[in-house]
């Protein structure tokens, strides 16, 4: 597969770092500096982690190529892209950890299980470089979630820890993610991308895990995900 990185800071690195030892290849390093529009033809899709605000405008500049493209990048209008695929794949996702996808799934199974009885809260804890807040994955919780709402924390390097409370006069339930790394998204960038050559449309990371677990016969009403 071949990549055009848009945005080569701390996480477009490690995107290139796992790309290349999974055999794949770097033919584009978009930065605020340099914009080789012309190599996005040899690209079979593109990566973002860049900016809020530079999203859209890397869309509008993509537009014509009419390759697919991931966005990692949280704090942006995502309806706004929704234009833009009419003629080509876009795939966005606040978290491309699949144990934060799969996290997701637990907490909604949790929620069935644990509602009316329980109380529910979370926290997420980010380093201190993380703008957003709260981050973009307790936004996308809290709305797949009824009643669950996040306290952020911003210390230290954590990459990423959600931690959501079940809770009553008689115990309490937690579950926990916690990203050791940012290899982990830019492992789950990676599948999400080779799995939207070909697509045109809008894409969120539950689509690719969906047909995931179908193929895995895991995903139906019945079963404990």
């Amino acid at each position: 597969m071949k990549i055009a990185l848009i945005g080569f800071g701390k996480m477009g690195r490690m995107v290139e770092r796992c790309a290349l030892s999974k055999g794949h290849e770097i033919v584009a390093r978009f930065t605020s500096l340099e914009r080789p529009l012309e190599q996005i033809e040899q690209a079979d899709v593109s990566i973002d982690f860049t900016q809020p605000s530079a999203v859209l405008e890397t869309l509008r500049a993509l537009a014509p190529f009419k390759k697919p493209v991931v966005i990692g990048t949280t704090g942006w209008d995502v309806e706004g892209a929704r234009p833009y695929a009419e003629e080509m794949a876009i795939l966005h996702a606040p978290n491309f950890s699949l144990g934060a996808a799969l996290f997701e799934l637990l907490l909604k199974k949790a929620h069935d299980l644990f509602s009316p009885s329980y109380d529910i809260s979370g926290v997420e804890i980010h380093h201190s470089e993380k703008k957003d807040l709260p981050s973009g994955t307790a936004l996308h919780l809290a709305k797949q979630i009824p009643g669950l709402s996040f306290q952020s924390v911003r210390s230290g390097s954590d990459p990423g820890t959600h931690q959501v409370t079940f809770d009553s006069s008689d115990d309490s339930i937690e579950l926990t993610h916690r990203a050791h790394s940012r290899e982990g998204f830019a492992k789950g960038a990676i599948e999400a991308a080779s799995w939207l050559i070909g697509k045109v449309g809008f894409y969120t990371l539950d689509d690719y895990i969906e047909e995931k677990l179908h193929a895995r016969n895991l995903y139906s009403t019945n079963h404990p995900i």
